[in-house]
């Protein structure tokens, strides 16, 4: 049986528009009361990776939040929390909250927000590859009657994109997610870990905002992409097969989606899913650039550790931005920078190239090097996808 995916066009951020398009996309699924019934308790949670405003298309739009919690309320939901756990809070969690626009929204719709930081934890355990790992995770995900997902159309240098199977992510609070990216180096590891996260948590509708996404350095320093799009499902695997139809990428070339396949969790190919609402044939878009994914993750160690020197990719500084906040410092796992003179230093040595600094960054001021051998491998394999798409089209 197919996975089905709703699609709905929708051309701007104007509430009353965004309003109509969130009840159109959840129309095809048995709308909002097919996943929300009277007095249950909901929990929301969007992408809130940066302090950034909405413009920026870093983090879910407002006047999707307050639709969705519009939705719920419609439905019968008794209280509806919003929340998300940035990878890393320095100051307020207020402000993340205001900055992004999400406390005028969720208060707009009579919701109330969730500092995760503050909210008790709950361990969660499953395996990756076979070894046992537990995680806390926020308590409020368990004890909510309905969990729902609201992700952000975007790339990520690391994952290649950020969709809907990696929002659940958010919900290990604060600098515990860099832990795991530590334990977990490798971008195969990493993604098998984020997806059997998000297998074992109850989250029951996922909504991704693609109106306005971000392409090239993802997740936070990207370009804004107009897309005109927002993608909904039970099934988070299938918003991001979704994803990736809509902006021509194949499924397997993504991490995520490649062990999501191995395991056999969610649909396993765009033949696997059931595309209704808006046609699909008007949604595509063109010009969306996603980084390519780095081939030194495939490399085994034994021979990486002879051309390690020659092939690599990670963070380097923009000239003249960096404000020596040590943000960066505070979050990497590898501890691998140091603030000084001139700003953020980076140990290549140590880095793990998990690209959190990058993240965290108020300013944007690093972005993405690599080396010069790997620029070429990664020119050509750019030039290859390029003919492999125009030779389909």
């Amino acid at each position: 049986m197919k996975t089905k995916v709703s699609l709905q066009q929708c051309n701007s951020y104007k509430q009353e528009e965004v309003s109509l398009a969130i009840k159109a996309l959840l129309k095809p699924l048995g709308n909002m009361t097919s996943f929300v019934k009277k007095n249950d308790l909901v929990l929301i949670k969007p992408n809130m990776l940066s302090c950034k405003e909405p413009e920026r298309a870093a983090t879910t739009h407002p006047s999707v939040i307050e639709a969705v919690v519009k939705e719920c309320f419609e439905a019968g939901a008794s209280e509806v929390w919003v929340g998300d756990s940035p990878p890393a809070i320095f100051g307020r969690t207020e402000d993340f909250w205001n900055k992004t626009g999400f406390a005028k929204a969720t208060e707009a719709a009579g919701g109330k927000m969730l500092c995760f930081e503050k909210d008790e934890k709950s361990n969660v355990s499953f395996k990756v590859f076979g070894q046992e790992v537990t995680t806390p995770v926020i308590k409020k995900v368990f004890d909510a009657d309905v969990v729902i997902s609201l992700s952000k159309m975007k790339t990520h240098n690391l994952t290649r994109i950020t969709g809907a199977v990696k929002n659940n992510f958010g919900f290990i609070p604060g600098f515990a997610k860099a832990l795991w990216h530590k334990k977990f180096t490798k971008v195969n590891e990493f993604s098998a870990f984020v997806s059997e996260l998000a297998k074992a948590l109850p989250v029951k509708l996922h909504i991704m905002d693609g109106i306005e996404a971000m392409d090239l350095q993802g997740p936070a320093s990207g370009r804004v992409k107009k897309n005109n799009i927002l993608i909904a499902s039970e099934s988070p695997v299938a918003v991001d097969m979704g994803f990736c139809k809509i902006v021509g990428l194949k499924p397997e070339s993504v991490p995520i989606m490649k062990y999501c396949k191995s395991i056999g969790w969610g649909p396993a190919s765009f033949e696997d899913v059931e595309f209704i609402g808006t046609e699909l044939q008007k949604c595509l878009v063109k010009g969306y650039v996603v980084p390519p994914a780095p081939p030194v993750y495939l490399i085994p160690d034994f021979v990486l550790d002879f051309i390690r020197k020659m092939i690599w990719t990670g963070p380097n500084l923009k000239d003249n931005k960096c404000i020596k906040c040590g943000r960066c410092k505070n979050i990497c796992p590898a501890k691998a920078i140091e603030i000084k003179e001139k700003g953020a230093s980076f140990d290549r040595n140590k880095c793990i190239s998990c690209f959190c600094c990058m993240e965290v960054c108020p300013v944007e001021a690093i972005e993405m090097k690599a080396s010069p051998l790997m620029a070429i491998i990664l020119k050509l394999r750019n030039v290859k996808q390029v003919l492999s798409r125009n030779k389909n089209e």
